[in-house]
């Protein structure tokens, strides 16, 4: 059975608090809002070190957890358990950025527990590995070091969990240690969050726990004390949600009653507590938005319920617990003629213009490379230069300042076929941080020359409703830009530059591995805009 989760809903991601869900949902069993958790003996101590390094610690211990009856239930637990935790990782914890999790057998070690930031020469035999390493050895030539090494700035500190006789237990957000490694006979689990999202690590703390809770594991607190002092213990209990019933019948067309409410928000896992005025003081959250004496629902939902920011969200589980087929519908109450935005008469009127030549439109990445950008066509950035924090690829690290790479990059995608190839572009491109427009042509043609450029660029210009005598054309710099010498021309119209055109140097054409002469151009759509505006506007 394959089910897709969407991204709101990370206490979906395991096979056990998919099944606690599904219980209440399709079975009409009802789910309590929170859980029990045992006060634990064990504790945990974070230094102060820690507060520059990863500052958010967090722990909680599951005892007794029921992995199956038989050696294959219970390797499909483990891999499981390990499936669940990388899923947060991916989503919660921004690719272990924000969150990190660690899930250890209890049974090896020994409290009260210490988190430090070393100099990186402390050694311990990680996941994978048969011999110890040091941390810095970790990150030069373990995989998983290798993969995670960005996420740690030795000049911090190296982050570092041990228990009361220094035995390692993990290096977060990299890897953990062998000492701890999670069997088929583990039924005591040790759980630590690192990171530097609070409230995505308290999550990913208790999602872990729920679903070791739910094969009948016993959560224990573990009293961990932060850098600053302070101190912190698992706790299950829900969250209180005070919802104005305008507030639901402005969303769902009606109040669906009290029955209806405490039925639907049963079925999604919640609480519905009674009926209070908004004026009081119960609910962890409210719609301000109201006068005090409007009544509202006050509703439970499970503190492990990550995507429940606002009373709106509540609502939002009302309707799918009623079924989005039974609420009434409704006909919008107000009717606003459209109006064009800002550009998109010019937008069209440039489209219209260059379809007018034959040439086709294309859409591509507003992702590039500086070395497609810049590199490739000979070309300084013209601002600062915005770019990706984590890009997937190296081709898509920053936000283009230009157009023209991406359609050379299309011609040489196309290369095999028939010729000619004569695509253009009207897109986003972002200088200084800022968003702009530009729009570009590029010709992969037999007779591809200066004269064919500059047949389109003055055909463009003239159908936008400037005259000749308007337009000034001046020889580029040579070695400047992607362009062949003698034959590039700068544009200016009233004595501002609105871009160029030309022929492509056949050095950079041979770089995108384009072997046919090349006529191309590129202007600047926010000049455009305001130097010839719209004359039937």
């Amino acid at each position: 059975m394959e089910i897709e989760i969407f991204p709101d809903r990370p206490d979906l991601l395991s096979h056990e608090t998919m099944a606690r869900a599904a219980r209440s949902f399709l079975g009409g069993i009802t789910s309590p809002c929170s859980l029990q958790v045992k006060k634990g003996m064990e504790s945990m101590v974070v230094s102060p070190t820690m507060e520059s390094v990863r500052p958010h610690v967090f722990a909680a211990i599951v005892r007794g957890v029921d992995q199956g009856s038989s050696e294959a239930q219970r390797d499909r637990f483990v891999q499981s358990l390990m499936d669940h935790q990388e899923k947060l990782h991916t989503t919660l914890g921004r690719r272990r950025r924000a969150v990190s999790i660690g899930v250890h057998d209890l049974n090896n070690i020994k409290g009260p527990f210490r988190v430090t930031s070393d100099d990186g020469s402390s050694a311990f035999t990680p996941l994978g590995a048969e011999e110890k390493m040091t941390l810095v050895e970790i990150l030069e030539s373990h995989p998983k070091g290798r993969e995670y090494s960005h996420l740690v700035e030795p000049s911090e500190g190296f982050p570092l969990i041990s228990d009361s006789e220094g035995r390692v237990i993990s290096f977060p957000p990299v890897i953990n240690g062998v000492a701890t490694t999670v069997t088929t006979g583990t039924t005591d689990f040790l759980i630590d969050v690192t990171g530097w999202d609070r409230r995505a690590c308290i999550a990913a703390m208790r999602l872990i726990a729920l679903s070791l809770s739910e094969r009948g594991g016993v959560i224990e607190s573990v009293e961990v004390t932060q850098y600053d002092g302070s101190t912190w213990s698992i706790d299950m209990e829900p969250v209180q949600h005070l919802v104005p019933t305008t507030l639901v019948s402005m969303i769902l067309g009606e109040d669906p009653g009290h029955e209806a409410v405490g039925s639907s928000i049963s079925r999604m896992g919640g609480n519905l507590v009674g009926r209070e005025n908004m004026g009081s003081t119960a609910g962890g959250s409210r719609w301000d938005g109201e006068h005090e004496d409007v009544p509202g629902y006050l509703i439970e939902m499970p503190s492990w319920r990550f995507d429940i920011l606002h009373p709106v969200d509540v609502v939002e589980d009302i309707a799918i617990g009623i079924g989005l087929d039974q609420l009434p519908a409704q006909d919008s109450e107000m009717n606003l003629p459209g109006s064009p935005l800002e550009g998109a008469s010019m937008e069209r009127r440039i489209r219209q213009s260059i379809r007018a030549l034959g040439v086709h439109e294309v859409q591509t990445l507003t992702l590039t490379s500086e070395a497609r950008d810049f590199e490739a066509v000979r070309l300084d950035s013209g601002g600062a230069v915005t770019r990706i924090r984590n890009p997937i690829t190296r081709e898509h690290g920053i936000l283009r300042q230009s157009v023209l790479p991406s359609l050379l990059s299309v011609l040489a995608a196309n290369r095999h076929h028939e010729l000619p190839h004569r695509i253009f572009e009207l897109g986003a491109i972002v200088i200084d941080h800022h968003n702009s427009t530009s729009v570009a042509w590029a010709c992969a043609e037999r007779n591809a020359g200066f004269t064919s450029a500059k047949g389109y660029a003055l055909s463009l210009l003239r159908d936008l409703g400037s005259s000749e005598s308007e337009i000034v054309l001046s020889e580029g710099a040579p070695g400047y830009g992607p362009w062949l010498a003698g034959r590039v021309a700068v544009v200016k119209i009233r004595g501002r530059e609105i871009g160029s055109f030309g022929e492509i140097d056949p050095s950079i054409s041979s770089v995108f591995g384009l072997r046919v002469p090349v006529h191309a151009g590129e202007f600047d759509v926010h000049a455009l805009t305001e130097l010839l505006p719209d004359p039937l506007a």
